[in-house]
């Protein structure tokens, strides 16, 4: 006899908490085909995300938050499925899934996991402290105390462990922080008890750290019994580090040896280069300066390592041999192969020497070579040499054509730089203030500084013009992005502005105003404009042309319409296209007995 409906769905759910999320998925399926029920719909796309068909989970979830806009634990999934994909929605999503219910543990956890797999520790803080208040665990408060060491407060990391209440014992966050309050010998009897108990080199390598800020002689036979019995890496790089410092070079170079023995790093062998240097032993320092270029020019892994490599070569040379001789070997060692470390090392040569021609022309290369990484420099030679016309030009190119809001960061801090002076150009500022509005929601901190600063220059520009208005409302909008933590901008900075808005203007008019209606829908946009933003296939133009018309279509009438039976993978593309514009285009309505059931959602 068959089980009673809810018994089925009751076992769906057993399926799922046992692990088994095929078997749960297909008893969902079965059961979705019967009934509509949202339980059933969240469950089938959590399957799909544990049995890792990142594309169909995606698809669910944003579905779902369609459908279910407040539910905190549609967001808080969305969320893992585009970290999964590495797309950095995931923020947004996060933020979403924890602001609809502060006190879902799951969401606080992976927002603040996310925030600190990208090393974003001052926005990871707050959601931290949220999370160790709810759930007082061990491991919560260890990554909180690894915040606060992290952004330089480590005092507030052991008044955490003191008055934790769960035991924590001796982490590795514990004796970071009491290194980094300079109480050195604790430090080191805590990591050494450790050590003892577990054996683990990364102790190790914290309690010789601890022990050679306060007994030097003892830590540096300390390293050299260890670096003796076990080459580790990483206390081979300290040990390395500590006679550098010493001004040891014989002793630091024997131990590179020994480091390059285990691995060709290139770190490791641009240290020994440095080292052959200190020791004036130029001919070998030469030689191996450019066997390691050649090395890296061949396999070109890291280009922003290979020009530091380059860029410490040229240091060399210019130090080492005459201006002439040192350019025409840079010339037949670098320049030959077309990459934009060479080509920006190249100009920056020239520009030491004082050949201004040649230098914008092989930043100009570089620039063709790579609008960012090559333009970048391009743009702060022209702003240095006060072409502020071209500078605007090609600032203005990259910010239009830069996508990840990692590299729109790294725009955003060279244009506020009050070094460059590229704050002074108008048109940059507008368009950086536009870019970095648009990407608010995927932001750092770091990011969401910058646009408060961004902001405070646009309105000290207002305010100039005596636009008292414009300054006010800037000030506002800072002020309202300006994250908890900053070191560049404070609240008080805009306040300064407002008053002084308040006492020049004549007729003080008000910038807030009551809330608008909202504004008609835009007509809907032709299909190959979509095509154009979206960067849609011909087969997927074929899709949104035929929605658009018919409102609704099955799986089945797609296939007829495109000839494939491949229907399904390129509706998920799609729709992953326009939700990474922001777009709402396409959402899944279930399923039929035609298949998937798809509803056109655009204008």
């Amino acid at each position: 006899m068959m089980p009673a409906p809810h018994n089925e769905k009751e076992e769906a759910f057993r399926l799922f908490e046992d692990g088994c999320y095929q078997e749960s998925l297909q008893l969902c399926t079965l059961l979705t085909a019967k009934e509509k029920d949202a339980a059933l719909d969240v469950l089938t796309a959590t399957n799909l995300f544990y049995l890792g068909k990142s594309g169909d989970a995606e698809v669910s979830f944003r579905d779902l938050a369609r459908k279910m806009p407040d539910s905190s634990y549609v967001h808080s999934y969305l969320g893992k499925v585009l970290e999964a994909r590495k797309d950095e929605g995931a923020i947004a999503e996060y933020a979403t899934a924890v602001h609809l219910d502060p006190k879902n543990q799951d969401a606080l956890r992976s927002y603040a996991g996310y925030l600190v797999t990208h090393r974003d520790y001052h926005a990871a803080l707050p959601v931290l402290r949220s999370l160790v208040r709810l759930s007082k665990k061990a491991g919560d408060i260890q990554i909180l105390m690894r915040g606060f060491i992290e952004i330089g407060e480590a005092e507030e990391a052991l008044a955490l462990h003191a008055a934790s209440p769960v035991e924590t014992g001796t982490t590795p966050e514990y004796i970071d922080a009491l290194i980094q309050t300079g109480n050195y010998p604790q430090a080191a009897e805590s990591a050494c008890r450790v050590y003892r108990e577990t054996h683990d080199p990364a102790v190790l390598r914290k309690y010789l750290d601890a022990l050679s800020h306060y007994n030097l002689p003892a830590s540096l036979e300390a390293y050299a019994a260890h670096v003796r019995e076990d080459p580790d890496r990483g206390i081979l790089s300290d040990y390395i580090l500590l006679l550098k410092t010493g001004r040891e070079f014989g002793r630091a170079l024997e131990a590179t040896r020994i480091l390059l023995s285990c691995s060709r790093d290139p770190a490791c062998r641009l240290t020994e280069c440095e080292l052959l240097m200190a020791l004036d032993r130029d001919t070998e320092a030469l030689a191996a300066y450019e066997q390691l270029i050649s090395d890296e020019l061949g396999t070109k892994n890291d280009l922003d390592t290979l020009g530091l490599i380059i860029r410490e070569y040229r240091h060399y040379l210019m130090t080492q041999l005459p201006a002439g001789t040192a350019l025409q070997r840079f010339l037949g060692i670098v320049s030959q192969d077309v990459n934009v470390a060479s080509l920006v090392e190249t100009a920056r040569f020239y520009e030491d020497i004082g050949d201004d021609t040649e230098a914008r022309a092989w930043y100009y290369r570089a620039y063709r070579a790579d609008f960012l990484a090559g333009g970048l420099p391009y743009a702060q030679f022209l702003a240095s040499r006060k072409d502020e016309r071209e500078c605007e030009k090609v600032m203005l190119y990259i910010l239009s054509n830069v996508r990840k809001s990692a590299d729109l960061t790294r725009v955003a801090s060279i244009v506020v730089d009050e070094r460059g002076g590229m704050f002074h150009l108008k048109r940059l500022m507008d368009q950086l203030v536009k870019r970095l509005e648009e990407r608010r929601a995927t932001l750092s901190s770091e990011g969401l500084e910058l646009l408060a600063v961004a902001f405070f220059i646009t309105a000290s520009n207002a305010l100039e013009e005596t636009d008292y208005a414009a300054c006010k409302y800037f000030c506002l909008c800072g002020m309202d992005v300006m994250p908890a933590h900053t070191g560049a901008i404070q609240l008080e900075d805009y306040l300064r502005l407002i008053r002084s808005c308040k006492v020049q203007s004549v007729a003080d008019r008000p910038v807030m105003h009551a809330p608008r209606s909202r504004k008609k829908v835009a007509a809907a946009e032709p299909i190959q404009a979509v095509a154009e933003k979206l960067g849609l296939s011909e087969q997927e133009q074929q899709i949104v042309q035929f929605l658009r018309s018919h409102r609704t279509a099955t799986e089945m009438d797609l296939r007829t319409l495109l000839g494939t039976r491949r229907v399904t993978g390129i509706v998920n593309r799609l729709v992953q296209k326009a939700s990474a514009q922001g777009i709402d285009l396409i959402a899944k309505k279930g399923i039929g007995n035609d298949g998937e059931v798809y509803e056109y959602t655009g204008t």
